[in-house]
């Protein structure tokens, strides 16, 4: 009589050689072009070198497919293969394959309106057009196989009697089992496929560098040069008071090179974004990046009209410098306020979880700072808000002192801004 342990042993032997098959027979390449349909990536990868692979074979009226991608660790992460129209994510038909490592596989099919907002094709049934569903780990390959129907009278279920680009994509599975944002671990087939006949398809390389390019670009314009030319433009006025430089004050030495920096790189990282896509907008069916695409352009627009106001603005003695001061003051709180809307936006959709934590440390950090300075200010400002025949303006012939706390705070705000800078640039470069 056999025991128990003996049991369990059999079970974990024909597991192993079960995945040992399994991953041999979707990294054998011997047999494209005549029984499966192929797709390495990278191009012509041999082995266990290769991130993604696909497979497929047409089964009457069905295409089975044999998908697999390396992964460091696998414990909930997903797999996708995707059909669409060109090379870029957008208007897709999606099968995913989601692994987890303490509850149910399943592989489901979506429809992607957007770069990255995919949704069920039919959230009552998941699996609908999928049949012998498998998904087997093996040393770090995640392989998935099923069958996918041809075609199915069904909303924005692709007709595989046509042909498409492939699109392959891996990331990791959030709580909920939605599907995080797979950033750059992605390959795209050179040409179009039809898969109803064997042939090898060719991959070509994706680059993301535009994206970190606009990403850098963006972090280093707003959060940390503007935050630092609004504060010497609100709070360090009468700093160094005596260093007057062809008639301009220190204060404006900083303020006026740092946001004219803001704008160009601001319009530099937009042209790289803006390539990347192929100069097409972003869809509005993915709402999050549709927003954040609308809101950056709003703060160039207004980081636009912020240097022109400046250039027309009237002598300090003249009667409506009091009505260009508050009118640059309410532009420059809205561009600043949409900035940080944009680039949190942007963290928030393309950058993993425990980013986050740097998020909101920045907010934070942010909030104690302009608190402690508008108590610093208020306490030592001798500026007067006058009001004559219903008119009002700032005094602009005295300033505060600059006291220590502030001087401190400066300090300690250049520093930080510095080190959640680099922090984020870094994250970007990993991630992308």
């Amino acid at each position: 009589m056999i025991s128990l342990s003996q049991m369990l042993a059999k079970l974990v032997l024909f597991c192993l050689t079960f995945g040992q098959l399994y991953a041999a027979e979707i990294l054998n390449s011997t047999d494209c072009s005549f029984k499966y349909g192929c797709f390495y990536s990278p191009k012509d990868c041999v082995d266990d070198q290769c991130e993604f692979v696909a497979k497929w074979r047409l089964i009457e009226d069905q295409i089975e497919f044999i998908i697999g991608a390396k992964f460091d660790k696998l414990k909930q992460n997903w797999l996708a293969i995707a059909f669409s129209y060109d090379k870029s994510m957008g208007n897709d038909s999606v099968v995913a394959c989601k692994f987890n490592a303490e509850a149910n596989n399943t592989v489901q099919n979506y429809y992607n309106p957007g770069q990255f907002d995919p949704e069920l094709i039919n959230s009552k049934e998941p699996s609908e057009g999928l049949s012998d569903v498998k998904i087997t780990n093996f040393k770090g390959l995640l392989i998935c196989t099923f069958k996918r129907d041809k075609s199915k009278n069904a909303k924005n279920f692709f007709d595989l009697n046509e042909n498409y680009y492939l699109l392959m994509a891996k990331g990791d599975l959030e709580k909920d089992g939605s599907l995080t944002y797979h950033a750059s671990d992605k390959a795209i087939s050179q040409q179009k496929i039809d898969f109803n006949i064997a042939l090898e398809a060719k991959s070509v390389k994706v680059s993301t560098n535009f994206v970190k390019i606009h990403a850098i670009l963006m972090i280093i314009a707003w959060p940390f040069l503007s935050t630092i030319g609004i504060l010497f433009a609100r709070y360090y006025k009468s700093i160094f008071p005596k260093m007057n430089i062809t008639g301009v004050q220190f204060w404006f030495l900083i303020h006026r090179p740092f946001m004219i920096s803001v704008c160009l790189l601001s319009l530099i990282g937009f042209g790289f974004i803006f390539s990347y896509k192929n100069w097409s907008w972003t869809s509005q069916s993915s709402v999050k990046n549709f927003t954040h695409s609308i809101i950056g352009l709003v703060t160039i627009i207004l980081s636009l009209i912020q240097p022109m106001m400046a250039f027309f603005r009237p002598d300090k003695l003249a009667d409506n410098r009091p009505v260009f001061n508050w009118a640059h003051r309410l532009v420059g709180i809205l561009v600043y306020s949409s900035s940080i809307t944009a680039v949190f936006l942007g963290i928030i959709i393309f950058l993993k979880n425990f980013h986050w934590i740097g998020l909101f440390s920045w907010i934070v950090w942010l909030v104690i700072l302009i608190v402690l300075l508008e108590v610093f200010h208020s306490r030592s400002s001798t500026d007067k808000v006058h009001e004559k025949s219903n008119e009002f303006k700032i005094s602009e012939n005295e300033e505060p002192k600059i006291g220590i706390q502030k001087t401190i705070l400066l300090i300690v705000h250049i520093v930080l801004s510095l080190l959640w800078t680099l922090m984020m640039i870094l994250a970007i470069l990993e991630y992308f």
